[in-house]
């Protein structure tokens, strides 16, 4: 890793400690420069606002999900349910660290939604690999089920138990195991080959 790069990965580290501590909403530069040990100009060479600093946090947060996604896809068995079991898996799994640090950058991205532009692109290629590669329709069931809990979980507003929990995801890979089971896939396929659901660029 480069100097420069390491000393980027440096104060967005400090922010997201900062994050957790106070929360995205009343982070600033000042309280990250202090926590990384650098001077503010050093910070502002990075990262020139507090937009930009949190379009960095957010950029990390998509790289860390696509390398547990990977990671989690590496352990499973081939076949074509896998890559969606991974998505479930490395979706759900819980880090308390990170749910905070999500939820906060959530709650302060809402007041600027042009910082959600990289999101928005990243998961609707996600879903376009997902969706043709493993189950059709029901892929984009399966997904929205488990982003819409994780949502859920991010807002604290999860009903559920960590018993309960557990259920529905073992719910939601039985039913990712089902659709292979009963040959559904084929019939949801376009005469083209591809699957009926596939998102398009708005």
């Amino acid at each position: 890793m480069s100097p420069l790069q390491n000393s980027r990965d440096k104060i967005v580290d400090a922010a997201e400690k900062v994050v957790i501590e106070v929360g995205a909403a009343h982070m600033t530069l000042n309280a990250v420069a202090e926590k990384a040990s650098v001077s503010k100009g050093g910070l502002l060479y990075h990262f020139p606002s507090k937009e930009a600093l949190l379009k960095a946090m957010l950029e990390r947060r998509m790289e860390r999900f696509k390398e547990a996604q990977e990671k989690k896809s590496g352990e499973l068995q081939c076949g074509p349910t896998r890559e969606i079991k991974a998505y479930i898996l490395s979706t759900l799994g819980r880090d308390r660290k990170t749910d905070r640090i999500g939820a906060s950058l959530l709650a302060a991205i809402a007041h600027n939604p042009k910082l959600l532009d990289p999101a928005r692109e990243d998961y609707r290629r996600r879903l376009n690999k997902l969706i043709p590669a493993g189950l059709g329709e029901r892929a984009a069931v399966i997904v929205l089920a488990v982003d819409g809990l994780r949502l859920l979980e991010l807002l604290s507003l999860s009903p559920f138990n960590e018993n309960q929990r557990k259920k529905v995801m073992e719910e939601l890979l039985i039913l990712a195991d089902e659709e292979i089971k009963n040959g559904r896939r084929s019939k949801r396929d376009g005469k083209d080959g591809k699957t009926a659901v596939e998102l398009k660029r708005i």
